[in-house]
């Protein structure tokens, strides 16, 4: 099983991303945090980059009971 669905690990767009995330009830907890954090004033730093830090990093977690 997947920590985020396969079809939000191929956007590259934080923005999208962060909506593909929100339109599923299964998604990693990091996953959630890291779209929160976008929201704010300091997230508008975060880049398509950190994005691909954490899809790396949710890439190589051993996921129990995700989606």
């Amino acid at each position: 099983m997947e920590p985020i669905p396969v079809n939000c690990m191929d956007i590259n767009s934080v923005g999208s991303f962060c909506d593909c995330i929100e339109s599923t009830e299964c998604a990693d907890e990091a996953a959630r945090a890291f779209c929160t954090q976008a929201k704010t004033e300091s997230g508008k730093y975060i880049t398509g980059d950190n994005l691909a830090e954490l899809k790396k990093a949710l890439a190589e977690t051993d996921c129990k009971g995700c989606c």
